[in-house]
């Protein structure tokens, strides 16, 4: 694989972050000398974008930002936006008169999803929003209501048509269901050991390391190190 990968795609949540969300320095430092290397280095989250576009500025990353689980792109200052709010939006707020819910403190900067708290009933916000064009996705940080269809994938895609790359020629790391379509998408798909076995299962390499230490031992099996 050495020279073969041409870029990186890396969660944060989870990945980059352990379950208090400190991020490994680490991984910082190693996928530092990987963009530094020059393979094109991208997060990719569910989060807002101000949010990844700080990490990856102070860290040093230079590839395409994925926020809002593929609803935008960001990428030397320039944005693009791949998703529609307005249905995810008034499902909100159908969903707020039938069940007490509260929005993400981070949602003030959010701008094509709704993210709800994560000890919201899972079950009963899909029940209740069952016949509207949505998708409902829990992440394990938070309860996203997206557009249908939306997904860090197709943030990835768009990513890769920015900067002339092909998805074969980009690895993915992750760690939850929610990674799992770019571990399937990309040419390299890499579990960190914290990730469910079903994601492990579709991965291509399912590390033994948790989080920050799961993403050094990814980017030694794609000899990047």
């Amino acid at each position: 694989m050495a020279g073969e990968v041409k870029g990186v795609v890396v969660d944060i949540d989870g990945t980059l972050s352990d379950s208090t969300r400190r991020v490994s320095l680490d991984a910082i430092a190693a996928l530092r000398k990987v963009n530094d290397s020059g393979v094109a280095t991208m997060l990719a989250s569910g989060n807002v974008l101000p949010i990844a576009y700080s990490l990856a500025t102070y860290c040093g990353f230079e590839g395409p930002i994925i926020a809002e689980n593929g609803g935008m792109v960001c990428h030397r200052q320039k944005i693009w936006v791949l998703a529609d709010p307005d249905l995810p939006r008034r499902a909100f707020e159908h969903l707020r008169v039938n069940m007490a819910v509260e929005r993400l403190f981070t949602d003030r900067w959010r701008e094509t999803e709704v993210g709800i708290r994560q000890d919201t009933g899972l079950d009963d916000v899909r029940r209740i929003l069952e016949g509207f064009e949505i998708d409902v996705q829990s992440t394990g940080w938070a309860i996203h209501i997206m557009e249908r269809g939306m997904d860090k994938m197709v943030g990835v895609r768009k990513a890769c048509e920015i900067i002339g790359l092909s998805t074969d020629e980009v690895a993915a790391i992750g760690d939850s269901e929610n990674d799992e379509r770019i571990l399937t998408g990309c040419g390299w798909g890499i579990a960190v050991g914290n990730a469910p076995d079903g994601t492990k299962e579709v991965a291509t390499y399912a590390a033994t390391h948790e989080s920050g230490d799961g993403v050094v031992e990814a980017l030694e099996w794609l000899r990047l190190l």
